[in-house]
C-alpha cells in the first residue's frame, strides 16, 4: 500500500501511468519515465516497472517522514543509506539487519518479496534514476538558454521541477542542480546511485525442476488436451520452444504449410495490420512481445507433425470463419466466440493447462505453459541427435534457435540435464582412478591429447572419403 503517493493506471496502454505526490501534484519525471516505456515494453512490464518506482519513491518519502518526526532533516548521506537498504527492506523487512529497513518496516510493513522480484524492482529504479538525471540536465540547459522558465517548489521532496511562469533565480537553479531530482540527491549523481542499487541479494541462481516439463510426458499431455485448438497450440510451443504469447498471437500468414515452417513476428513490426486495427486500443495493448531476436523457428518432431495434423482438424471442426481477423487461435465459448484467443483470461488458459497435466497423471507441480519452453531448451542442449553421432547442440546454437539476445538467458532456460552430468562425472572418476590409483595430471593431459588426436584423424578420414 502506498502512503505518500497515488499511482494512477491509464485507461489504455497509449497513455502513461501517472504518480501524484504528497502535495497533490503530478510528478513530471515519473510521467516522462512512464511514457518512455510505452514504445518498447508490454503493458504488463510497464505496470511492474511503474509500480516498482512508485513503491520506491513512497519508501524514500516514508524514510524522510520518519527522520523529520525525530527532529532530523534527512541528509544526502541518509538518503544514500536508505537507498542501500531498500533491497533488505523488500526481502527481509523488519527482520533485516539493516536499521533503516527495520525502521521503515514498522510504519510501512515490507511485503517480503523474493530476491528475484527485488532484482526486477531495482532494474526499474535504475532506469528511472538515469532518465530523471538526463531530464534534469536538459531542463537546466533550456533554462540557462532562457528557452523555458522553471518553477521550483520550496518542498524538500526530491522531484523534477515543473514548468511555470516565474523566472528562476540563480540560487534556485543551483538548488535544482543539487536537490530537485531523485537521481541527484546523492553527491556524485546517477553513477553513484547506480552502483549503490546494483548489489541485490539475488544470490546464486538455482534451477527449479518444476520449470521444465518432463520431455517424455509431453505426448501424454497433448493427447489429454480437450480440443484440437489446444493440441495444436501446445504442440507449437513444445515443438518450437516459443513463448506461449508468441504462439497464441500467430496469424495465418505466419504459417507455411507446404514447407512446414512457422514465423514468429513482433506486433510492432506490423502495427497497421488489418487484424490489429480490428482490435480496440485496449485489446492491442494486450499484444505481448518479449524481444525475440529472430522470427525463425526450429520445429522438432514429433511435435511438428502433431501441430499440422491438429491444426487441420481444428480448422475443419472447431474454427469459426468470420473474416474479422486472421489470428489462428480463437475463443470457442461464451460471448467471445470467434475472437482472438489471446484476449481470453490468462487464468482460464492456465486452468486448462493444469487440469490436463493432472489428467495425464504427471506428478510434478509445473509452473505453467512456459515449462514446455524449458523442456525444449534442455532437449536441444542435451539430447538432440547430431550428424556427427554426438548428442546436444552448442549453447550458442541453442541461443539462436530460442531467440535469446544474450547467452546468459539461454544458460537459465536451457540447463544441462543432471542425469547426463552425473553419468559424465562417474565415467570421469572411473578413468581417473584406475585400479584404486589416481592418474597424475600429466597422464590425464596425455589421455586428453590422445582423444583429440583420434577425433582429428577420424575427421581427416571422413574428409578424404568425401573427396574420393
Amino acid at each position: 500500500m502506498l502512503h505518500h503517493v497515488t499511482l494512477i493506471e491509464p485507461i489504455h496502454g497509449k497513455l502513461p501511468w501517472r504518480l501524484v505526490g504528497p502535495e497533490g501534484k503530478y510528478l513530471g519525471v515519473f510521467e516522462v519515465f512512464a511514457r518512455s516505456l510505452i514504445r518498447k515494453h508490454s503493458s504488463n512490464t510497464r505496470k511492474v516497472y511503474c509500480r516498482s518506482v512508485a513503491y520506491f519513491i513512497d519508501y524514500l518519502l516514508e524514510f524522510i517522514r520518519i527522520m523529520q518526526a525525530k527532529g532530523h532533516c534527512a541528509t544526502q548521506s541518509d538518503i544514500l543509506d536508505a537507498i542501500d537498504a531498500y533491497d533488505e527492506y523488500l526481502v527481509t523487512g523488519g527482520a533485516s539487519g539493516s536499521e533503516i529497513a527495520a525502521l521503515v518496516s514498522q510504519s510501512r510493513p515490507s511485503s517480503h518479496v523474493s530476491p528475484k522480484t527485488s532484482a526486477v524492482a531495482h532494474a526499474a529504479i535504475r532506469k528511472f534514476l538515469k532518465l530523471s538525471e538526463r531530464l534534469r540536465g536538459e531542463l537546466l540547459e533550456l533554462s540557462r538558454a532562457q528557452v523555458i522558465q522553471l518553477d521550483v517548489s520550496a518542498s524538500p521532496d526530491p522531484f523534477v521541477p515543473s514548468q511555470g511562469r516565474l523566472p528562476i533565480p540563480s540560487a534556485q537553479r543551483a538548488a535544482i542542480a543539487s536537490n530537485s531530482m531523485l537521481a541527484s540527491v546523492v553527491a556524485g549523481g546517477p553513477k553513484l546511485i547506480d552502483a549503490t542499487l546494483l548489489p541485490t541479494s539475488g544470490g546464486e541462481y538455482v534451477y527449479d525442476d518444476s520449470r521444465a516439463f518432463p520431455f517424455d510426458r509431453i505426448l501424454d499431455f497433448l493427447q489429454c488436451l480437450p480440443t484440437h485448438r489446444d493440441k495444436a497450440l501446445y504442440a507449437l510451443v513444445a515443438g518450437t520452444g516459443c513463448r506461449i504469447h508468441e504462439a497464441i498471437q500467430i496469424l495465418f500468414e505466419d504459417i507455411d504449410v507446404e514447407n512446414r515452417e512457422i514465423k514468429l513476428k513482433s506486433p510492432s513490426q506490423r502495427r497497421n495490420h488489418a487484424s490489429y486495427l480490428y482490435l480496440s486500443q485496449a485489446q492491442r495493448d494486450l499484444l505481448c512481445w518479449k524481444g525475440r531476436a529472430t522470427s525463425e523457428t526450429f520445429f522438432i518432431e514429433p511435435f511438428a507433425s502433431i501441430f499440422f495434423e491438429e491444426l487441420e482438424r481444428y480448422l475443419a471442426t472447431e474454427y469459426i470463419a468470420h473474416g474479422r481477423h486472421s489470428f489462428v487461435f480463437q475463443s470457442d465459448s461464451g460471448a467471445d466466440v470467434g475472437e482472438a484467443y489471446f484476449l481470453s483470461d490468462a487464468s482460464y488458459r492456465r486452468t486448462i493447462f493444469k487440469r490436463t497435466v493432472a489428467a495425464a497423471g504427471i506428478p510434478i507441480a509445473l509452473a505453467g505453459p512456459h515449462s514446455l519452453r524449458h523442456a525444449y531448451g534442455i532437449y536441444l542442449l542435451n539430447y538432440f541427435p547430431c550428424r556427427n553421432g554426438e548428442h546436444g547442440l552448442s549453447l550458442a546454437v541453442v541461443q539462436q534457435i530460442m531467440g535469446h539476445k544474450c547467452e546468459k538467458y539461454t544458460r537459465v532456460y536451457a540447463r544441462y540435464d543432471k542425469d547426463l552430468l552425473r553419468q559424465e562425472l562417474e565415467y570421469a572418476n572411473a578413468l581417473v582412478y584406475c585400479g584404486g590409483m589416481p592418474h597424475s595430471l600429466l597422464e590425464m593431459k596425455l589421455q586428453a591429447l590422445h582423444s583429440q588426436v583420434s577425433k582429428l584423424e577420424a575427421q581427416i578420414a571422413n574428409d578424404k572419403k568425401r573427396m574420393q
